[in-house]
């Protein structure tokens, strides 16, 4: 009998332990896609969900948030109809009191009708979370790009440029 409780007792941590994790880093993700949402409609906005001493590396380059808005509303009126998903995965997090992190998998995909563009990335990036005034805000994104294994050479003339071979 005791062998058993031990058991259940064991399986039951670990699916509790496992919902414990998807419950904290959930919201830490939630805040992620409502960054989302604004990316492509309203970039003016972004600047709510991000610290004050605000760190945004990609790949080896550090970008302001600022110019990163510029470059967004400016994509905006180039192109005609554009759409932006993201599809993000977390792969780890923690939550703590007044810090916390997500490491994710994630490819952004930006469409387009005036020039059929479809600019796609795929990284992995770690998102720090802070807490200011009880609510989380990013203070570090960096992400590292990796290959998107979706386009093969035929469907992309800038197959090498996405893929680069090292």
């Amino acid at each position: 009998m005791r062998k058993i409780s031990a058991r259940l007792v064991f399986v039951l941590s670990f699916v509790f332990a496992a919902a414990a994790f998807a419950d904290a880093t959930d919201g830490l993700a939630d805040i992620l896609a409502r960054l989302d949402k604004l990316t492509c409609a309203q970039p003016e906005k972004l600047s709510q969900f991000y610290a004050k001493d605000l760190v945004i590396m990609v790949d080896d380059k550090r970008i302001l948030l600022e110019n990163r808005i510029k470059d967004y509303r400016q994509m905006m009126s180039d192109f005609r109809d554009i759409k932006c998903r993201t599809q993000r995965q977390v792969l780890h997090g923690k939550v703590g009191k007044a810090v916390g992190y997500i490491l994710v998998d994630e490819i952004i995909s930006i469409t387009s009708k005036s020039t059929d563009t479809d600019e796609r990335q795929h990284s992995v990036c770690n998102y720090a979370f802070i807490r200011e005034n009880s609510r989380w805000k990013i203070s570090l994104e960096h992400c590292s790009s990796l290959p998107d294994y979706s386009i093969k050479p035929g469907d992309d003339a800038l197959y090498y440029f996405h893929n680069p071979v090292y």
